[in-house]
């Protein structure tokens, strides 16, 4: 059987590059549009890149479909990973970036066709690119298990913003005044919904219940099955703890009390750090940490019943008995 962690790394991985990439051939494809040249830089050349940073952004697109398929957690067969709104596990976010994900392999398609179509017909069929890409976004906030990092938040932000940026750009060039005036006020709007949906939806707490209509964490009854303690324990809110450890050969080990009391492990040893947590209602997460500076950690932490949680070590310091801070996990 494939490990769960494994194929989960993937599909987060190949999506985030797949979404980068789709960003970066529609950044390209406008930057032709306005016409910019370079003697440094030939347009045929630019012409090239476009195409194949549109299938590098297909191949990972076709990457990351394949391992959200084979992770075991979610079960997928494959006719969910396939057919939009097909899913048990998220339906409509699911479909944004399978329709997405057709809409850009069309337009990449459309390029052996158009000389049976024409240079005008093919032209006006690239405008499905910004569709595809709007899809896409919405598919990474929604569906997304790294939405609430900070870095993630970064990487949308740069890329929509780009996106938007170049198109209100190219409009302006291409539509007299006052005329410009609706289709880049336009632009400042959906700048604006974008981010206030982001901000009240995926980025808050609470985001995997209504993005899958209360439909639970999405695992498969496969995988239920083989882990039942996972059916009975589950995290429904954020708690802070006060935490006492040791640490011993670049293992700190540590319990804590409170509403929710438990232990925790935190492995710094020569490779990357990883956090688990185990409370005493038999609930626990895994996954990688992050040293943020002196005495504090963070890390993403995947429960066994598929949640995700955000953890902070913070003000971790040595004390007469070991190891004292403060644990903050954030649902």
């Amino acid at each position: 059987m494939i490990d769960h962690t494994v194929s989960w790394e993937v599909a987060r991985v190949g999506g985030m590059l797949a979404y980068v990439l789709a960003t970066a051939s529609v950044v390209i494809g406008l930057l032709l549009s306005l016409k910019l040249r370079s003697t440094r830089w030939p347009r045929f050349l630019t012409t090239e890149l476009h195409r194949f940073v549109t299938v590098l952004a297909l191949v990972f697109s076709a990457i990351h479909g394949i391992a959200v398929w084979l992770d075991p957690f979610t079960g997928f067969a494959a006719a969910e990973v396939l057919i939009p709104f097909a899913s048990h596990y998220r339906p409509l976010w699911l479909a944004f970036g399978i329709i997405g994900g057709y809409l850009l392999l069309a337009v990449w398609a459309s390029e052996y066709v158009r000389r049976w179509t024409g240079y005008s017909w093919w032209r006006r069929f690239h405008y499905v690119a910004f569709g595809a890409f709007v899809l896409a976004t919405l598919h990474g906030l929604g569906s997304g298990s790294d939405t609430r990092e900070p870095w993630a938040l970064a990487i949308y932000a740069a890329c929509a913003g780009s996106v938007l940026a170049l198109l209100a750009w190219r409009l302006i060039k291409a539509i007299r005044w006052p005329r410009r005036i609706g289709p880049v006020a336009g632009i400042a709007v959906a700048t604006v919904a974008l981010a206030v949906f982001t901000l009240v939806g995926p980025a808050r707490d609470g985001w995997n219940f209504t993005a899958n209509n209360g439909n639970g964490s999405g695992a498969s009854a496969a995988w239920l099955a083989s882990h039942p303690s996972s059916t009975t324990a589950t995290l429904t809110s954020s708690f802070n703890a006060e935490l006492q450890a040791t640490l011993a050969a670049g293992n700190l080990q540590g319990s804590f009390a409170g509403d929710h009391p438990g232990s925790l492990e935190l492995h710094v040893g020569s490779g990357a750090p990883d956090l688990s947590i185990t409370l005493e209602d038999g609930w626990s997460c895994a996954g990688g940490a992050m040293v943020e500076g002196a005495g504090t950690v963070t890390a993403t932490c995947r429960g066994v019943e598929g949640s995700t949680v955000d953890v902070t070590l913070s003000g971790l310091s040595q004390t007469v008995s070991g190891v004292a801070g403060q644990l903050s996990v954030r649902v």
